[in-house]
């Protein structure tokens, strides 16, 4: 008698229908909030120059302040991923192909997450984590550190020979975006802290045999920091992260000012919560997991963007004192779950693939549904000058311009002809002096009219709102010629001949 084949299962698990329905949910709902940053289109119209000329950006291309000088393109190879998805899809086909990232990220997160505790916990934590995530989820680059990230969490927590494939990842990431740093720091964070759990067991004195104990890690380690020189810019990317990290930067920048407590209400109640927890008599923490609480809730208090990341990395603690808390309550749900209910944990990942591609395909120039797609994935005019980049376009003004931080990108992506910039989101291309010298055009500083004439600026771009364009009219040395409810343009008055 043969042996009844069992058909293959078709329904996906549960990380696999969490993934898809974080992709439906980005598209759904976050569609009119992925393209609202400026530095998007920067990293479009970077990828779209590389493919054009088929070789590395080195150099500034795209300002008159800081023409020539040397720059580091370490998110080249996301750029010209995002290029190649523009040229197919346009900024629609590059949002959706982030939302699949996101998507992926916390399909895998779930995956670790039930490895450590039962699925109606793990959903409750990565929920958690996602609705977090949202304060910083953009169609950039960085979307990249999130999955590379938690790939280098899962391949820590399996152990043995799975962390060879450290490395390789690293060389990887280091080619997409500079938070490569963050693999590194997972290492030694899993290191350290495998070590401290040998010395509080085995005490001080055995602290030799603790560290022999972690020889693979430590060469593992050492391996990833060699294969993260695998990139166009060598070992340079290692240091390149103190670059964006100055104060002049980190105290002008949104995204990397401290978050404000009184605004990210729900997130300080989430750090008050974890600490409440913490300190609960009894409880097993191993020295991992407090360490990557200390990393994280620092790196989230000193830069608001890192709110996002810090919720994703904190889960397995979250997940490992919640194990210890439900095991405690005198009431346990025992009953056995139905072991002939067969899951797919392919076909999950396989729909949200599949709906990615329909959507993409619908994103195309020749597509009858771009209309559609642009309608739920917007270049929100509220955000970016782009009435006032029609005006520029259909009327080129002479001379160099002065621009708001946050519209540089659109402006180098959306004038035709392209037009240099005064400055953009690449800060730390910029550096201190002109980043310096930008704040204190745009806070009306006493040496404004030197600065603006040693650019030799001749009109001006920003909100119609603000005091600049209030002030700059008052001197009649400059009038407006364009104004809607986004952006003013300003030209500078010829000087009267004596």
């Amino acid at each position: 008698m043969k042996p009844q084949l069992r058909p293959l299962p078709i329904l996906p698990d549960i990380p696999g229908l969490y993934g898809f329905i974080v992709f439906v949910t980005l598209f759904i709902f976050y569609g009119g909030k992925a393209l609202l940053d400026g530095d998007t289109f920067w990293h479009v119209k970077a990828g779209m120059t590389m493919l054009d000329q088929g070789s590395l950006l080195t150099h500034d291309i795209f300002s008159h302040t800081a023409s020539g000088a040397p720059w580091t393109a370490h998110e080249w190879l996301a750029e010209v991923i995002m290029a190649i998805l523009h040229r197919f899809g346009g900024l629609q086909g590059v949002a959706l192909f982030y939302f699949l990232i996101a998507a992926l990220s916390f399909w895998l997160l779930f995956r670790i997450t039930r490895r450590l505790t039962d699925d109606w916990l793990a959903l409750l934590l990565v929920s958690t984590a996602f609705v977090f995530s949202m304060t910083h989820l953009l169609a950039r680059p960085h979307i990249f550190s999130w999955l590379f990230g938690v790939c280098t969490l899962a391949l820590l927590q399996q152990g043995g020979r799975s962390r060879y494939l450290l490395p390789p990842l690293i060389a990887l990431w280091a080619n997409l975006h500079g938070g490569f740093i963050l693999g590194l720091v997972l290492q030694a964070i899993f290191i350290g802290g495998a070590i401290l759990d040998a010395i509080c067991q085995d005490g001080l004195s055995r602290w030799r045999i603790a560290l022999q104990s972690q020889k693979l890690a430590l060469f593992i380690l050492f391996l990833s920091i060699v294969a993260s020189g695998f990139n166009p810019f060598g070992y340079h990317l290692l240091i390149f992260p103190f670059l964006v990290t100055k104060t002049v930067f980190t105290t002008g920048i949104g995204e990397w000012l401290a978050p404000d407590m009184q605004q990210e209400v729900f997130f300080r109640y989430y750090l008050i919560a974890i600490i409440f927890l913490v300190s609960l008599p009894r409880l097993r923490i191993d020295w991992t997991n407090r360490l990557l609480l200390i990393f994280w809730v620092n790196a989230s208090l000193a830069h608001g963007r890192y709110i996002s990341m810090a919720s994703v990395f904190l889960v397995p603690l979250l997940a490992q004192i919640g194990n210890q808390l439900k095991n405690r309550l005198p009431l346990r749900d025992k009953r056995q779950t139905n072991k002939d209910l067969r899951l797919s944990p392919y076909s999950g990942l396989i729909a949200t693939a599949g709906l990615f591609l329909i959507l993409f395909c619908a994103s195309t120039f020749q597509s009858p549904l771009r209309s559609y797609m642009t309608a739920i994935i917007p270049v929100n005019p509220d955000n970016h000058p782009v009435a006032a980049v029609q005006y520029l376009n259909s009327t080129p003004l002479p001379g160099k311009m002065f621009n708001k931080y946050g519209w540089g990108g659109y402006l180098i992506y959306a004038l035709q002809p392209s037009q240099p910039v005064f400055i953009d989101g690449r800060a730390d291309m910029y550096g201190e002096e002109i980043f310096t010298e930008y704040r204190k055009v745009a806070g009306i500083d006493e040496d404004i009219e030197s600065i603006l004439n040693k650019y030799e600026v001749n009109w001006v771009i920003y909100p119609h709102d603000s005091a600049l364009v209030r002030y700059l009219m008052a001197g009649g040395r400059w009038r407006e010629v364009y104004c809607d409810e986004e952006a003013s343009v300003l030209l500078r008055n010829p000087t009267p001949r004596p």
